[in-house]
């Protein structure tokens, strides 16, 4: 069957909510279920490259839209994961340039697919 593990942020959880400190006890919940879906207060990045099968990692909008039913959710089963970076034009051109590295390094060094960015026309305020 399949199960959904959510953190809310922000209510003092025990586990969870700060950098996918909950990491051991989604492993645990996968190997009792067929499918767990879980989002970013749950597991941090390291299941970009150390996924476990049958997960399913989707960022909180998208975990909404689902339990409303009004969205499906497929497994990657090609290609790994895909990222897309927006960044503030607000942070200036010095610290866009080192968050461009940052994402060139993961690219090389990990093998993560950050397929592209874009740099918003007006600042967000982020």
């Amino acid at each position: 069957y399949t199960a959904m593990l959510i953190i809310p942020t922000g209510v003092g959880a025990k586990i969870g909510g700060f950098a996918g400190d909950a990491l051991p006890v989604a492993r645990v919940m996968s190997s009792l279920v067929d499918t767990l879906i879980t989002h970013p207060n749950v597991v941090n990045g390291a299941m970009m490259y150390w996924p476990m099968p049958n997960m399913l990692y989707t960022e909180g909008f998208a975990l909404d839209l689902f339990a409303q039913g009004h969205i499906g959710l497929l497994p990657v089963t090609t290609g790994g994961h895909r990222i897309g970076l927006l960044l503030d034009c607000g942070m200036g051109e010095d610290l866009i340039q080192r968050h461009i590295q940052v994402a060139d390094a993961a690219r090389a060094t990990l093998g993560i697919n950050v397929a592209t960015y874009v740099v918003t026309q007006e600042p967000v305020g982020v």
